[in-house]
């Protein structure tokens, strides 16, 4: 973890005399902007029109897009939205802040290694603009710190805005949708309250921005509008989602797509008003996302599909793939930014946000910043950025990419055309060239065997900055085979070890082979965990492990002993099983459960085997990895290793808690 930086005076001093001695243009204090971001929860990058939307225009998008430039080629830090959120506020890459994946209680933050909110001390544009004379504003999402059951999270306020209404990952002034949350807001304080109907809230956002910059005009302003109309679910005002039933079998895009009307109205009262107050050309206007659309295993596992379009791109939200972190972008400043281009070839990221706003209002920077100066891009002057780096997975984050397509390797990295991919562990490597394959369908690991070593180097250097979990010492490898199953309404791969046949709804085991997961991207369990595996088997043998993890100090198993099914638990050297009385003739449905009590329980057919079994809980995590059809290291059970597991396994699942 970083240590937290501060920002000394001589750093200032230096800065300042930079500044006066390069020839970068600086606008005189009459000719700097007025700075608006828009940043969108949840949006693809084909979600507007300008950017290929096959459904419907989204007219005010539309027109920003006509009156500037788009840049096809910009990347947010993180395919969720806290990261992205502390990257574009600071211009460092989040894991500098302990600040990995979606903020989310005190316990689920700990158990993923996270923070609890962003430290107030971290460098901020709001901060520097302010300095600078800017009024500064933010109205929307925050999501940085604060809500739920964290009170303590410092206010907007803290990072450098004088005003600010956010929502319930959030402290300070808030709009809240629904009574539950209103009750907590109240008990957590710090700030005005404000119901309201959650179809209403970025118009409420708006009506704050609006008035905000009416009351600043003769002065700078700094103002973000960060809306989350078409983060999933998507709740329209009534009757709205019917005018579009016409143009979609989805039932989701009704929906989808009545928000984004929506929000797409919200953000052309904002332009509007910057014309009606004689601003236009005195305000930069940017405009992007911050990760893919939403994704859901849960909805493709059901057969139905998640509304929001990535394009081309391969990935949506939690992918590192490019539909989870290449996102549209457009910037809008008249006289100073040549209206309608497109540029196609430049790399930019929200990191350079900050650095870019600074350099253009001549304010210093401090010299920690992971983002560059890319003003001259914005300005139509295409160039090479130094690489990007991307880490979102295990383990301080679990939620996953709803297709099997969709699940990319822990971290990633782009250096001009190429992208390469990786596991901590040096697995799943892939190489993808952007520019010839931009929806990654074909792996170069074998092809450039030069490029991927200087890459993981390159890579591996970067993580071991940030304080990432990444193994230096091994080979790269490329993906072997793999199959997923289904864990916590999400697809979690296990590499197939000898050729499992199948897929998540059926596997077919023949006694020599079974699914092995990699262990960085094991659940957490320990500690009063609820565990629940289930599923249907038809045994073809008398023994053979269905499901291991762990081994017979710490850890459970669902086994095959003498034509009887056992469920075995291991705490601390103890064991305890449960075992069908009878023998299995035909195929069963089964249930194992280990609850957060220290209860075992075993079903078949729906039916309790025997009692419940008090057996405690684990104080710490099994040491061995979680197999399928085998248990191929020291054995948790009463049987010898491997005990391969030969027939079916159908609909096989487990659940783990969503903070593991």
């Amino acid at each position: 973890m970083m240590q937290l930086r501060t920002f000394h005076n001589i750093h200032f001093a230096l800065l300042l005399t930079y500044l006066a001695l390069t020839s970068w243009p600086v606008f005189a204090n009459d000719q700097k902007p007025n700075i608006v971001v828009i940043f969108i929860d949840d949006m693809g990058f084909a979600d507007p029109g300008c950017f290929g939307n096959p459904l419907i225009e989204t007219p005010n998008i539309d027109r920003l897009a006509k009156a500037g430039i788009k840049l096809t080629n910009f990347y947010v830090t993180s395919p969720i939205c806290s990261p992205s959120r502390v990257s574009l506020t600071t211009g460092q890459y989040h894991g500098r802040w302990g600040i990995h994946s979606y903020l989310n209680s005190r316990s689920a933050n700990k158990a993923r290694g996270m923070k609890n909110y962003l430290d107030a001390s971290a460098p901020t544009t709001a901060k520097k603009l302010k300095a600078a004379g800017y009024a500064t504003g933010h109205f929307g999402k925050w999501h940085m710190g604060g809500g739920r059951d964290v009170d303590d999270a410092p206010l907007p306020q803290a990072y450098g805005f004088d005003e600010s209404l956010v929502h319930f990952e959030g402290l300070g002034d808030r709009i809240i949708s629904n009574s539950n949350g209103l009750s907590k807001a109240r008990k957590l304080g710090h700030g005005k309250i404000i119901p309201c109907e959650r179809f209403d809230r970025s118009k409420i956002q708006v009506d704050y921005t609006i008035d905000f910059m009416r009351r600043n005009k003769d002065k700078h302003f700094y103002v973000r509008f960060f809306p989350n109309d078409v983060h999933g679910g998507h709740f329209p005002a009534p009757g709205e989602e019917n005018a579009f039933k016409h143009l979609s079998d989805n039932p989701y895009d009704w929906g989808f797509l009545a928000v984004l009307k929506n929000m797409d109205d919200q953000i052309g009262r904002i332009i509007d008003e910057i014309d009606t107050l004689g601003l236009t050309k005195k305000t930069l206007i940017i405009f992007t996302s911050d990760n893919g659309p939403s994704d859901s295993a849960r909805k493709y596992l059901k057969g139905e599909k998640p509304a929001g379009f990535a394009g081309i791109y391969r990935g949506r939200k939690w992918s590192n793939y490019e539909g989870g972190i290449r996102m549209p972008f457009i910037a809008v400043w008249p006289g100073h930014i040549t209206p309608g281009t497109e540029d196609n070839t430049s790399v930019m990221s929200t990191l350079d946000l900050s650095p870019t706003f600074c350099k253009i209002v001549g304010v210093p920077v401090e010299s920690d910043l992971d983002g560059i100066d890319r003003s001259s891009v914005l300005f139509g002057s295409p160039s090479n950025r130094k690489p990007l780096f991307w880490q979102y997975g295990h383990p301080h984050s679990v939620l996953k990419g709803g297709r099997v397509k969709h699940l990319s390797p822990t971290f990633a990295m782009r250096q001009g055309q190429y992208k390469y991919m990786v596991n901590p562990d040096g697995s799943e490597a892939q190489l993808y060239d952007l520019v010839k394959d931009p929806s990654e369908t074909t792996n170069l690991f074998d092809l450039e065997p030069s490029l991927v070593s200087d890459m993981a180097k390159a890579l591996g250097q970067w993580a071991h900055d940030i304080g990432y979990e990444f193994d230096h010492t091994v080979t790269p490898k490329k993906p072997g085979p793999m199959l997923a199953v289904v864990s916590g309404n999400q697809m979690l791969k296990f590499n197939n070890m000898g050729g499992v046949k199948g897929d998540h709804q059926k596997l077919t085991f023949a006694g020599n082979n079974y699914l092995d997961l990699p262990s960085f991207r094991l659940p957490k369990i320990a500690n009063g965990r609820n565990l629940q595996i289930k599923g249907r088997i038809h045994s073809q043998s008398d023994s053979g492990v269905i499901y291991a993890h762990g081994d017979h100090q710490n850890g459970y198993a669902v086994y095959m002993s003498k034509g009887h099914l056992a469920f075995i638990t291991c705490v601390n050297g103890k064991n305890q099983t449960i075992t069908t009385d009878a023998a299995l003739t035909q195929a069963v449905d089964f249930e194992a459960g280990w609850n957060n009590k220290g209860t075992m329980v075993l079903k078949i057919n729906k039916k309790l085997v025997g009692k419940p079994i008090e057996v405690g809980v684990l104080t710490v995590e099994p040491v061995e990895s979680i197999q399928i059809g085998g248990d191929a290291g020291i054995p948790v059970g009463p049987y010898d290793s491997p005990n391969n597991f030969s027939g079916t396994i159908e609909n096989l699942t487990t659940k783990h808690p969503i903070g593991s």
